[in-house]
């Protein structure tokens, strides 16, 4: 079957990394697909193998009429026959649906809102009898589709992510104990609750000097400007470092000692399973399917959402025993690479589409 993979960019977010993984591995499995950003691209370009065809449509809003001929151009000149679009992007594979109903369209469900949100997200509702399949990344946005979304119950799957990540050396900086926070600055990524536990960290006596690294797309917004605001506030900014979306991710984790999240709201984190796979202990929020993945607290530490204080608790267990952390992290990578690679993710897309062959 020839495959669209849809998504609204190439920025380094959780959903553009699995619309780029899985195009990649389906490829390697021998499959037509060609990926289509249709705002802009973005570093994951680079991480795009040959033979997958990338498109880039530069769309000015959400109804550039233009722009929408030119994705659906793309799709008849190619024989589109699914479209898999990943969060927002599915409104456009609807549009595109309407115009070509033969299409069967598959939405991958990434959002990180929380459902007592998500409750008011009626457009995604009154378009879904136009979806053919969805695919929840977690328990809860499973449950949400079957209570909302008018598909078969069959024909929604929850099926966890997956990394793909290049194996580096490790090689932390024997000076300092360096924290990587993988995550785009926006608000149900709370990075405050991980910037209030640095500042308690740093008045303790500890056996190292700590770095911060927050790696994620940097904007203007209120929130972006709040939390450079509160570095300057606790007089951190030697210490927390903002550089902006890292294209070299596998270096960036391989020159840390932990991996931590902090959101507030999370579906299945890819940044969580790329932590794994570099072989690092992590501090991670009991939300979405965080807990899950470090085994309830077996790969690494869950923390109540919001609580710097309890955070800042065991980040300071991990500064204090790296050894125990080191080995915590290898058994961390070893439980990633047992249950999350790409083939638990392609024995159940090859169930969808199948279904879809079929339908």
């Amino acid at each position: 079957m020839r495959i669209l993979q849809l998504i609204d960019s190439l920025h380094a977010g959780g959903a553009e990394r699995m619309c780029v993984n899985i195009s990649n591995v389906l490829q390697a499995k021998g499959y037509e697909v060609i990926l289509c950003a249709t705002r802009g691209g973005g570093p994951l370009e680079n991480a795009i193998i040959h033979g997958v065809k990338c498109f880039i449509l530069y769309k000015k809003n959400s109804f550039d009429f233009f722009t929408f001929i030119r994705l659906l151009r793309l799709v008849k000149e190619n024989g589109i026959e699914v479209i898999h679009a990943h969060s927002s992007s599915v409104f456009w594979a609807i549009a595109v649906k309407i115009r070509l109903p033969e299409i069967k369209i598959i939405w991958h469900d990434h959002l990180g809102l929380r459902i007592k949100d998500r409750e008011k997200v009626f457009l995604y509702k009154l378009v879904s009898h136009k979806i053919d399949s969805i695919i929840s990344v977690n328990k809860e946005l499973y449950e949400w589709a079957g209570r909302n979304m008018k598909v078969l119950p069959e024909n929604v799957l929850m099926i966890n992510n997956f990394p793909l990540l290049n194996q580096v050396k490790r090689c932390p900086n024997s000076g300092y104990f360096t924290l990587v926070c993988l995550a785009n600055l926006r608000p149900q990524k709370d990075h405050g609750t991980l910037i209030k536990a640095v500042a308690l960290l740093v008045k303790q006596n500890l056996p190292k000097k700590l770095k911060v690294i927050l790696a994620g797309s940097v904007d203007q917004s209120e929130y972006s400007n709040s939390i450079r605001a509160l570095v300057k506030e606790l007089n951190l900014q030697d210490i927390v470092e903002i550089p902006g979306p890292v294209e070299d991710t596998a270096s960036l984790l391989a020159s840390a000692d932990c991996g931590v999240l902090s959101s507030v709201s999370e579906g299945l984190p890819v940044a969580l399973l790329e932590y794994g796979m570099a072989g690092l202990p992590v501090v991670v929020t009991d939300v979405g399917e965080c807990a899950e993945v470090i085994g309830q607290g077996k790969y690494g530490h869950v923390v109540p959402p919001g609580n710097y204080e309890v955070f800042a608790d065991k980040l300071k267990v991990l500064v204090e025993n790296q050894a125990e952390g080191e080995n915590i992290g290898k058994m961390f990578r070893a439980h990633i690479l047992s249950e999350y690679g790409p083939e638990h993710f392609m024995d159940k897309y090859r169930y969808i589409l199948t279904r879809l062959r079929n339908k």
